[in-house]
């Protein structure tokens, strides 16, 4: 069981794993690539970081053209459904990570911003696929109090509270 400590969004009490560490939490947009499931697989598996409540969200769209319509968006989601399930297969089992997946009906960027807004992160976990633009994530990164975490090189520094 999680329960979010009042005033400081962005933590959770790990009542299962140990009660008296905090949880980091952590968001991830995927585009649903075998390579970012075994980045980040591979990432989590070289962390020995407290335990973390990571959030993976896959932002899904209808074609371009298309109508705003149930027998358009019903199929997008099923395919972006399906997408996110099999990618959450290849992540395996990680220990000290508690693991909630999403779909979006939006562009990437739009994904990130509202995740981020409404929601406390403390990081933002990036591979080399980037859903927003160099220019506008450290704004956004800034009103939010997000460190910026990247699975990509080999080298990463911990997670550690902070």
């Amino acid at each position: 069981m999680l329960i979010c400590l009042s005033g400081r969004a962005g933590y959770f009490y790990d009542w299962k794993r140990n009660p008296a560490r905090l949880m980091l939490t952590a968001l991830f947009i995927t585009d649903c690539s075998v390579d970012s499931a075994l980045l980040l697989r591979t990432w989590l598996s070289e962390q020995t970081h407290q335990p973390l409540s990571l959030t993976v969200v896959h932002p899904y769209d209808i074609p371009t053209g298309a109508l705003l319509h149930k027998s358009v968006c019903q199929p997008a989601k099923a395919e972006a459904l399906t997408r996110l399930n099999n990618w959450t297969a290849m992540m395996g089992n990680s220990k000290n990570v508690y693991l909630t997946t999403e779909i979006l009906f939006a562009n990437p960027e739009v994904t990130l911003t509202i995740h981020l807004l409404i929601r406390g992160y403390n990081y933002l976990l990036v591979d080399d696929w980037s859903p927003v633009s160099p220019t506008a994530l450290p704004l956004m990164l800034a009103k939010t109090r997000t460190t910026v975490r990247s699975i990509y090189c080999a080298v990463s520094p911990e997670l550690v509270a902070r």
